[in-house]
């Protein structure tokens, strides 16, 4: 299949050869360099271009014929240098606040699935300055050693860690 129409567009200091192919009745297929179709991908997927690889004329875009007109105008502009190719833009992901929210609630959930029933106390660390304690379910009569650094506690269970310096 020849071309009907074939140009070398000039852009950002680079030659794209163009070729445009009357691909089916319904259809046009634009091909090019892989670089030109990537670098200008937005302004063809904007009017209804979609790429195809696997196209008889080699790998391209395609274009329904009722879009013509808007390939062409694209191509003019590339051509008159009036539109550059877009980067594609990196967007940090954003959260609110209801997001954070709902993270430390099920963190808390998790959590709390961890600490045991019943009441126990556990050295986590000592060394020659410090002792570190973790005490779950304390109550009232616990008897703790040094001073509470951290504390978290539910309905039903509690965590308290206190360090004593020794």
């Amino acid at each position: 299949m020849d071309p009907y129409w074939e140009k070398t567009i000039e852009s950002e200091g680079k030659n794209y050869e163009i070729k445009l192919f009357r691909y089916s009745p319904k259809c046009i297929a634009m091909v090019s360099s892989d670089d030109f179709g990537k670098k200008f991908s937005t302004y063809f997927k904007e009017i209804g271009g979609k790429f195809n690889p696997k196209l008889s004329v080699g790998p391209g875009w395609i274009f329904r014929l009722d879009l013509q007109e808007g390939l062409t105008g694209i191509l003019r502009k590339i051509y008159k240098g009036e539109i550059k190719p877009k980067e594609l833009e990196i967007k940090t992901p954003v959260f609110d606040d209801s997001d954070i929210d709902f993270k430390i609630f099920n963190t808390l959930q998790d959590l709390i699935q961890l600490l045991p029933e019943d009441t126990e106390e556990r050295v986590i660390s000592e060394n020659e300055e410090v002792k570190t304690t973790v005490y779950y379910n304390k109550t009232d009569d616990t008897v703790t050693q040094g001073d509470c650094i951290y504390s978290f506690s539910s309905s039903r269970k509690s965590m308290d860690i206190y360090q004593l310096r020794l």
